[in-house]
């Protein structure tokens, strides 16, 4: 499935596709790699697939999403700058991303932003949560008469 053209992608945006439950499935060579790696007794078979290129993901109502990799892929996009998700609650986990000070913006509900699982704990910190206006604290306005 991934091939140097993918590499180039620089938009992902996905809407409306109830029973997409992957976005990159493990190609065949894939597959066969991580059971070479399982066979000489490698807990950890994964396989990076990098999208130098791709600096905004989009993804809209994929209620059946589990993952943007397929299973022993680890994706890796260092020039992303923003991930907008929205009704994707079956995802579980974004990208890694670059390291430094830079910092991708994700537009997203809080309860999935907490419910989020992180291969890397540490790239919590290279993603920024932003959250609608629907999941501010209200204050109270006016007075109260007696």
């Amino acid at each position: 499935m991934f091939n140097d053209s993918l590499a180039l992608l620089e938009t992902l945006e996905i809407m409306w596709c109830g029973d997409l439950r992957e976005i990159f499935p493990s190609d065949t060579t894939a597959k066969q790699q991580i059971q070479l790696q399982l066979s000489q007794l490698q807990p950890q078979a994964t396989i990076t697939k990098t999208f130098s290129k791709l600096r905004c993901i989009h993804l809209h109502e994929l209620p059946k999403l589990q993952r943007i990799r397929g299973l022993g892929i680890r994706i890796h996009a260092p020039e992303l700058e923003t991930v907008k998700v929205r009704g994707c609650w079956s995802l579980k986990s974004l990208p890694a991303v670059g390291g430094g000070n830079k910092v991708v913006e994700c537009d997203c509900e809080k309860e999935w932003w907490d419910r989020l699982e992180w291969e890397d704990y540490s790239q919590v910190n290279h993603y920024k949560p932003i959250h609608s206006r629907y999941y501010k604290k209200t204050l109270l306005r006016g007075s109260v008469l007696r």
